[in-house]
């Protein structure tokens, strides 16, 4: 159930933005979860959340149980650039723009997952842009379902990040859905990333930028 300001956000409709949203205090937090699926399925059911929040740095992470890149429970992670400016990871390896999500799946095939439990009965729209963000170019399959039903189903081939950190490249660097969806209380959103056609997760961080809006009551 929501409360406080995310219910009077959802009765005025107001806009949802993953990024500029995101919490690392409490997971789920307010409509939003972070987390991972435990097989290579993208069913509902085998959806965890992510326990271990890393927040000490301007890209903040959410991991299933693990804070170090060689630990058990690292993959899948969430993180987000938390600045007003572009930054790259601790490793140097990929790049955020302000309040863009990066995901990234496991090397067994576990998905990266962000769900958004609708709050209240209504018209929403919904875009989802998707971008390989790895500077030696992802190779990523993405998705948007409801529930169980797929809605959007792509691959991510390149980079299509900031081009400050590198020219945009590849056969697919990005991945755009937008649908306008009638929606009702407790339906589940679910946004997506895995592995790819390669089935590896090396060199495959994927970025999210995701705003979900009740137009119409």
């Amino acid at each position: 159930m929501l409360c406080g300001v995310a219910e009077i956000h959802a009765q005025a409709g107001a806009t949802y933005d993953l990024g500029a949203q995101m919490s690392f205090v409490r997971n789920p937090n307010a409509a939003w979860e972070y987390g991972f699926t435990t097989t290579s399925s993208l069913d509902a059911a085998v959806f965890r959340l992510c326990a271990l929040a890393d927040a000490h740095g301007p890209i903040a992470f959410w991991h299933p149980s693990g804070i170090e890149p060689g630990d058990a429970g690292y993959y899948p992670y969430v993180a987000v650039n938390r600045t007003r400016t572009s930054r790259l990871d601790p490793t140097s390896s990929w790049a955020l723009r302000p309040h863009e999500v990066a995901m990234e799946a496991s090397n067994s095939g576990q998905y990266a997952v962000v769900r958004f439990t609708v709050p209240v009965n209504g018209t929403y729209r919904v875009k989802a842009r998707f971008a390989g963000i790895h500077l030696r170019l992802s190779s990523t399959d993405v998705h948007v379902l409801r529930g169980d039903t797929h809605l959007f189903d792509a691959e991510i081939d390149g980079y299509g990040g900031d081009p400050a950190f590198h020219a945009i490249t590849g056969t697919a660097p990005t991945a755009r859905y937008s649908g306008r969806l009638a929606l009702a209380p407790g339906d589940v959103l679910a946004f997506a990333v895995g592995y790819g056609s390669n089935r590896t997760h090396y060199n495959d961080t994927t970025a999210l930028l995701l705003r979900i809006q009740r137009i119409l009551p």
